[in-house]
């Protein structure tokens, strides 16, 4: 061959597109293009067109048929490819025999090397020796012979399969893990694997045998099949296997199957089922089987649903039910391990320009040996509406929020409430910086109410029917104050004043108001300059106060910064309607404060707190710090607080002991990733009242290319339903491509 016709090979080469061999097997061969060279993929084909290929060397037997290709042969069709050393074709027998580096590449990606490969039956079968595949996500599978019927069934022989890469240092060492069976057949049509007589090897050592194990082709992420069983050991269950199976029942569907087996307790069944919708999603997930704590012979049971639906561009409706036959069927399987309660809902809402609507209906149910199922609410049902305009001609803003509720107790307060909060606030600057806020609000509000003398109210009337309305009106006034230090950056001072009137409100209003939004209160720097220091409108001290604060903030080139505020309110009333030892109450509230100290990225400390206002005494501290950066990053927190308000409605008459019992917590948080492949969290809460710990955990996630290892540790030292805290150890072990081995201990 001369150097013009090389580098026309060459030429034609380089426009040659990349497949795989599978379809181009179902062409006839007797229509095989030989000879001179032909034009290349560009030119269009279907199923039935001839192959097209390349040789360094084309010669034809006219006597026998037999056509031979030699040197860098290339051959493709509809984007699959056929490469090799040589390949001799007998047009009579409709057979071809490729060796010497023999490559097919598919479509989607797979890349197949054997030494030596012999087609027929219009090369739809296929006989390989010494076969190795590539596959997609690094899947890679070596097998002594392959054979192909029909163009779509493979069966291997001797088959390894595995994500790993090779040590570079000893390409022959046994990866970190593979699969080697007896016999696997690969379905080319479904895109499913399946072995015979299949271990699983860790470094080259058997660690797990399996008679039949199925998985689907690496490029497929969705196929029926039976996953890695977990197995594993627990103090509740004892030990325990799960042989889950999964099902692809539709584009839109799938259902996973897991029977759990235990030495003490179950069979327990598992279904876990999701489904997508062109508008929505569903997701259900239920069980069943015998536990320890279920009567004799019966069943506990556990479900947990949810979905979400649009119904048009401005509206969609959703649910979730979730429900248990006992606690403890939970805690032992590992469902929501220590949870307070389960909440169940169903509803509806709409969005439209500056404005939400939302309705919607709500049961608990209580996990909690402690708390009675019957004095849990009932929400049926709960409406809210939110609107927010558009700035008017002076620069203000109106916003309007209601909502109506009805709560239903079996044992406890049965509360109807109908309430509209208009809100109007008009920014506005004065001279030299000077902001003005003007706010008015309006508080309007209708109840009816049963059982008032029963919990969380504990009234001395039983039934009330009443109505209230609130204004109230604030103006702010603040003045920024900034100075360009130069080298030092930029220091901000900002004193803040606010005046806020509303009429008075004393304590009578227990006695008629039923209260379902306010029962959880802590005044801190957060609600200073609140309008309503309560968390809802059920609870309102009303009056004339200011409040006043002084804030500011130093910024660092860098990016460093320091940020504080301290503040503190005067009312020209007293109130007894604030919990006691909550900072208010009297004329002068207690001081509360904040400061922020960021002097790196790598490290911040917040810490926040409240002073008495008679001796500047502690009542609350919450502080929270963080040192170091992602690779290495340390957090601790403490709280102190003199109250507990869990117990503050608890009981009619004055707060128990329990609430004076001062709150000391401390946590302390670690994760790093500075060794390779590792990732570590370890973290620990410490009651300092008691001088017991409240809990502790330890994570560790390892990964490489083809494995990735979870182990997480948890003890809670707290008692839930009288177990006296649990332990719980996780280990879960997750093989690229064919999922995972999970092991727990309790």
């Amino acid at each position: 061959m001369n150097d013009a016709q090389q580098r026309r090979h060459a030429r034609l080469r380089r426009r040659i597109g990349i497949g795989i061999a599978g379809a181009m097997l179902a062409a006839p061969l007797a229509r095989a293009q030989m000879g001179a060279l032909v034009a290349g993929p560009e030119t269009p084909v279907s199923n039935s067109a001839p192959v097209t290929f390349l040789a360094d060397r084309v010669s034809y037997d006219h006597g026998t048929g037999v056509v031979t290709a030699s040197g860098h042969v290339e051959a493709w069709q509809n984007g699959h490819l056929l490469q090799a050393d040589r390949i001799v074709i007998d047009r009579r027998n409709d057979t071809a025999v490729a060796s010497g580096h023999v490559v097919m590449i598919e479509p989607d990606g797979a890349v197949v090397f054997a030494r030596h490969a012999t087609l027929s039956q219009g090369m739809k079968n296929a006989v390989l020796h010494d076969v190795a595949t590539i596959l997609a996500e690094n899947g890679r599978m070596v097998a002594n012979g392959a054979r192909r019927y029909g163009g779509v069934i493979e069966e291997l022989s001797k088959p390894i399969y595995s994500t790993c890469n090779l040590c570079k240092s000893n390409p022959k060492a046994a990866p970190l893990w593979q699969i080697r069976a007896r016999q696997a057949v690969e379905d080319l049509q479904h895109r499913v694997i399946e072995y015979h007589d299949a271990q699983l090897e860790i470094y080259g050592v058997p660690v797990f045998w399996l008679p039949y194990l199925s998985q689907p082709d690496p490029s497929v992420k969705r196929q029926s099949g039976l996953l890695i069983p977990g197995f594993g050991g627990s103090t509740h269950i004892g030990s325990f296997v799960a042989i889950p199976y999964f099902w692809d029942i539709s584009k839109s569907q799938d259902l996973t199957i897991v029977p759990i087996i235990a030495t003490k307790a179950g069979p327990v069944l598992d279904l876990k089922y999701r489904q997508a919708f062109n508008d929505g999603k569903l997701n259900i997930n239920v069980s069943g089987g015998r536990d320890r704590y279920a009567d004799k012979g019966g069943i506990s049971d556990s479900i947990f649903s949810s979905g979400t639906f649009d119904l048009n561009r401005n509206w969609r409706a959703g649910f979730s039910y979730n429900h248990t036959s006992t606690a403890q069927y939970l805690n032992d399987f590992r469902y929501l391990p220590n949870e307070a309660f389960l909440a169940s809902n169903a509803w509806l809402e709409g969005f439209g320009r500056g404005s939400y609507a939302k309705i919607e209906a709500e049961t608990y149910q209580g996990l909690v040996a402690s708390i009675s199922q019957n004095r849990l609410p009932i929400v049926l049902p709960y409406a809210r509406y939110s609107y927010a305009g558009a700035a008017d001609s002076w620069g203000g803003r109106f916003s309007l929020t209601a909502n109506a509720f009805n709560i239903f107790r079996q044992s406890g307060t049965q509360t109807r409430r109908v309430a509209v909060i208009a809100n109007y606030d008009l920014p506005r600057q004065g001279p030299d910086g000077l902001l003005v806020d003007a706010r008015l609000r309006l508080i309007t509000a209708g109840y009816s109410a049963d059982k008032l003398n029963q919990q969380p109210n504990y009234s001395p009337i039983t039934t009330s029917q009443t109505a209230r309305a609130i204004p109230i009106g604030a103006v702010s006034f603040a003045w920024p104050l900034e100075r360009d230090a130069g080298r030092w950056g930029t220091q901000v001072i900002e004193p803040r004043v606010q005046l806020v009137a509303a009429p008075v409100y004393g304590l009578g209003q227990t006695r008629t108001i039923p209260n379902e939004d306010s029962l959880d209160f802590q005044f801190s720097d957060a609600n200073l300059f609140s309008l309503q220091r309560f968390g809802g409108i059920d609870r309102f001290a009303g009056g004339a106060r200011v409040d006043y604060a002084l804030q500011g903030a130093w910024y660092l080139p860098g990016g460093a910064y320091a940020s504080g505020l301290v503040g503190q309110s005067y009312s020209f009333e007293t109130s007894k309607l604030y919990p006691p030892d909550s900072g208010l109450g009297g004329h002068e509230s207690d001081v509360v404060g904040r400061a922020t100290v960021a002097p790196a990225p790598w490290f911040s400390l917040t810490y926040r707190t409240r002073l008495s206002h008679r001796d500047l005494s502690t009542q609350m501290i919450d502080s929270y710090a963080t040192f170091g950066p992602k690779s290495f990053n340390v957090s601790a927190g403490y709280f102190y607080s003199t109250t507990n308000s869990y117990y503050l409605f608890t009981q009619p008459g004055p707060p128990p002991p329990q609430y004076f019992q001062a709150q000391r917590e401390v946590t302390l948080g670690v994760s790093t990733t500075l060794v390779p492949h590792w990732s570590l969290t370890a973290g620990v809460q410490r009651n300092l009242a008691t001088g017991q710990f409240d809990n502790a955990s330890i994570g560790a996630v390892w990964q490489n290319e083809c494995t990735a290892v979870n182990i997480d540790f948890y003890r809670n030292f707290t008692s839930y339903n009288y177990d006296h805290g649990t332990t719980t150890l996780l280990i879960t072990v997750t093989l690229k491509t064919l999922g995972n081995i999970g092991f727990s201990a309790l």
